[in-house]
Formats: structure tokens, sequence, C-alpha cells
């Protein structure tokens, strides 16, 4: 019934913020960006008005799985004490990405300013072996994990 995942979308307030963000510390290419108004776009999010900015990224040149969008309302525009998804809240609680160097990445990151829950955790996946994970906030508070398999010894 349902294909592969196209894309995962995250609603922002400040597109030029959060785009500098992925882009210039998350290293992420900007791979479309685009306009949609008129009667389609208010059909399709039910808001009359409605003009959205939607900016598809990608990690890499010929890096496979679907884009990350960014999706900002320019109107109507976006209420400021709208509340965010957050780890402990049903839905869409965040963004996985794998990484090769967990602890370089996580370093380089610190480096640039970007705020982690914690230090990157080693923990068995039962199954699969080891992994390192951690997590980190994304400018509007997104969580984003990062993933490392580890090779046992």
């Amino acid at each position: 019934m349902l294909g592969p995942v196209a894309h995962v979308g995250i609603t922002v307030r400040d597109m030029d913020r959060v785009l500098a963000f992925y882009q210039d510390i998350l290293g992420f290419m900007v791979a479309m960006d685009v306009t949609i108004a008129g009667e389609e776009a208010e059909r399709l999010t039910r808001v009359k008005g409605t003009i959205l900015r939607s900016v598809y990224l990608r990690s890499g040149a010929g890096v496979k799985g679907p884009p990350l969008e960014l999706l900002q309302f320019i109107e109507p525009v976006m209420e400021t004490d709208a509340p965010h998804a957050h780890l402990r809240h049903p839905g869409i609680s965040e963004i996985a990405f794998w990484v090769q160097d967990i602890d370089k990445t996580y370093t380089d990151l610190c480096a640039k300013g970007v705020e982690f829950y914690s230090t990157p955790q080693l923990f068995a996946l039962e199954g699969y072996g080891k992994a390192k994970a951690v997590y980190l906030w994304d400018p509007e508070g997104t969580t984003l994990e990062l993933m490392q398999m580890v090779k046992e010894a």
C-alpha cells in the first residue's frame, strides 16, 4: 500500500536561522527551495491564505534515504508560543542520523556551540550489537539523534 518514506518534515518559525544551522553547522545541502501558495496550498493545509516555504535538504551527494524538509508558514504567521514536540511527547520525537565517528562529531559540534542532552552513550541493541548515541537540539528545539554502530573487540 505505502512506498518508501518520501521525506521527513520539520515545521520551523525562522527558516533562515534553522537553515543556517543545518547547512553551516551540520553540513546539509539544499536540494530544493520552493514556495507554495494558492487554492491548492489552502486545501492541503486547511488554512485560508496559506503561503509555505519548503526547503529540502540532503546530508551529502549520493546519500541514500529521504531528504529532510524544513517547512515555514510565511502566511499565516505561526504563533510564537506554539508548543514544540519533545522527546517525551506523543508524535514524532526525534530524527536520527548515522555518523562514522560519534565522538569526533560530538566534539566538533560542541566546538560550534551545539547543545546536547549528554555525552555519547554506549548501549546494547539486542540482536544487533552495540551502538553509541547522543541527542541534541536544533535552534528551535527539535530533537536530533546521532548514532554509530560500535564493533565489538
